[in-house]
């Protein structure tokens, strides 16, 4: 028992190490656009309690991204992989994979099927609404199914995506971020006795 649990933490030790401690944009084209200019925000609807503020944010000039071929970068904070059909049409995902938050640039897109398989795992995800579709973690096969058993599996972020004034942009809760970040600093200050200043 004790050899099996031994196991187990080298497993997960060894899964961790496919999970990096940031996300870094491949941005394999020469541009220099970062992502992060602002389009024209969404209209709101009303809602009960507070509302966010959605906008349309630019991932990168839509002459860069040709039929077949995928761009990632970080917008507003998020993650983001755009890629164009065959047809035309544009798509966005997570650029980051659900299992274990490696890179999604480079999966294979089948069109018919409207997925795209992570390059890491073999999962494939809709690009619809970003659920799994098939074998969870299928490859490579020992190491895969390795991680298939230490992660459940969980979809994927999918946003609406447009074509607009020469951009590929998505729609993100621009205000998402920035609310969560104030929750978790001041989590971290209240530990620390500093979020009234009773720590002084």
């Amino acid at each position: 028992m004790l050899r099996a649990a031994y196991a187990l933490v080298l497993f997960a030790a060894s899964a961790s190490a496919f999970a990096p401690s940031g996300f870094t944009p491949a941005l394999r084209t020469s541009s220099g656009f970062n992502g992060a200019s602002l389009a024209t925000p969404s209209a709101r609807k009303a809602t009960v309690g507070p509302v966010m503020a959605e906008a349309w944010v630019r991932v990168c000039p839509a002459n860069d991204v040709a039929a077949g071929r995928q761009f990632d970068a970080v917008v507003a904070g998020t993650p983001v992989l755009t890629g164009r059909f065959a047809s035309g049409g544009v798509w966005a995902i997570s650029a980051k994979n659900s299992a274990t938050g490696t890179e999604m640039y480079g999966g294979s897109v089948d069109e018919a099927a409207q997925t795209i398989r992570d390059p890491q795992w073999g999962t494939q995800y809709s690009l619809n609404n970003g659920d799994v579709v098939g074998k969870w973690c299928p490859s490579p096969p020992v190491l895969g199914a390795l991680i298939g058993t230490l992660f459940p599996p969980t979809p994927v972020w999918v946003p609406k995506v447009r074509e607009s004034g020469g951009y590929i942009e998505v729609l993100l809760d621009v205000d998402a971020k920035a609310e969560f970040e104030k929750k978790y600093w001041k989590g971290i200050l209240d530990a620390q006795g500093k979020a009234d200043g009773g720590y002084y």
